[in-house]
C-alpha cells in the first residue's frame, strides 16, 4: 500500500544515502515523502517520525539553513522525549544536536 510505514522507512533510507552523497535537495525530497507517509500511518509521537525529523534537521544544518535545522531538530526532540525514556541515547544525541545548532546561530 502507498501509505505503509515500511515505505516511509525506505524513503528515509534513500534520503540518508543522498545526504551522505551531498545531494541535499534529493535527501530532503525523500525525507519529506517519508515524513508524509509516517504521519499518515503511525502515531504522531512515534520515534520513527522523530528519526526522519532529525535527519531533515541534519541536512538543513549541513546546507547552512540553521533556522530550519533547529525547527526539525526540536520537533524530533519533543517526540523522542515523549516516546523514549529520558536516559535513552537518542534523547541525549538530539539534545546535543539542538545545542550545536543553537551555538552556530549565536556566532
Amino acid at each position: 500500500p502507498p501509505d505503509h510505514p515500511d515505505l516511509g522507512i525506505s524513503y528515509n533510507n534513500i534520503g540518508i544515502a543522498h545526504h551522505c552523497l551531498g545531494h541535499y535537495d534529493l535527501a530532503l525530497d525523500h525525507y519529506n515523502r517519508s515524513l508524509k507517509i509516517k504521519l499518515k500511518s503511525l502515531p504522531s509521537q512515534h520515534r520513527s517520525i522523530a528519526s526522519t525529523c532529525k535527519n531533515m534537521g541534519l541536512v538543513y544544518e549541513d546546507n547552512v539553513e540553521l533556522e530550519q535545522a533547529l525547527i526539525y531538530m526540536k520537533k524530533a526532540q519533543t517526540i523522542y522525549e515523549v516516546a523514549l525514556q529520558l536516559n535513552h541515547p537518542d534523547v541525549a544525541k538530539i539534545k546535543n544536536d539542538v545545542k550545536r545548532v543553537e551555538d552556530k546561530l549565536k556566532i
